[in-house]
């Protein structure tokens, strides 16, 4: 599965390096990027338009990532407390599995030596 992936990313970022290698014109073309705001005008200077693509993504894969950091902490505090819950019923468990071997006292010991009897006997 490993390799599956590496060569899946390859052949993706390949395509990617493809693409933009065969428009290298449109890439690399300068322009301004500008916000007009009512109270002042913010102009970037000069850039390929490569740099302006890739700020762009990166901002959405910070947005992105930061939206589903929140999900994974509620997940792994759910799963944390889940956890708890295992734990505190497999000692339930065990203590009632101690009360019932205690409640049955030495009839389980009994019962083991009336197996060996019986195979003793049917040999």
């Amino acid at each position: 599965m490993r390799k599956f992936k590496i060569g899946f990313w390859a052949i993706v970022f390949g395509l990617i390096g493809i693409v933009v290698f065969q428009n290298q014109d449109f890439f690399m073309a300068k322009q301004i990027l500008g916000i007009d705001l009512i109270f002042t005008k913010y102009e970037t200077p000069e850039l390929h338009r490569a740099i302006l693509f890739a700020g762009i993504f990166l901002i959405g894969f910070i947005i992105s990532y930061i939206f589903t950091l929140i999900n994974r902490l509620k997940f792994r505090k759910v799963v944390k407390s889940l956890g708890a819950t295992i734990d505190s019923q497999n000692e339930d468990i065990t203590s009632l599995i101690n009360e019932l071997e205690s409640l049955k006292g030495g009839s389980s010991g009994n019962n083991k030596e009336n197996e060996e009897e019986k195979e003793q006997k049917s040999v």
